[in-house]
């Protein structure tokens, strides 16, 4: 079973916005956490975090319940963004 089109869409937005705001505090990021040996790997982790309840409460308000092939889905699409994050920190 495929993500719904629109809940999909709703998250791959929310993504892309997370990952555009980590662009505008990457000084800040750098500053706070000096002795992070791998800082790319937290903000991933919490972009995705982010997602990932934009992604169940999408389902929520449709009053279903995500299934494991869904989060499978979800999962193929944030490793899209890995790459993304990790160029900030090189």
């Amino acid at each position: 079973m495929a993500i719904p089109a629109d809940v999909e869409e709703f998250v791959e937005k929310h993504i892309k916005l997370m990952i555009s705001q980590t662009e505008t505090y990457l000084p800040f990021i750098r500053v706070a956490f000096p002795y992070s040996n791998n800082i790319a790997d937290g903000v991933y982790n919490l972009i995705i975090g982010s997602a990932l309840s934009i992604f169940i409460n999408q389902f929520a308000m449709k009053m279903k319940y995500p299934t494991a092939d869904d989060f499978s889905e979800f999962g193929k699409i944030a490793i899209k963004y890995r790459d993304q994050v990790d160029q900030f920190f090189k």
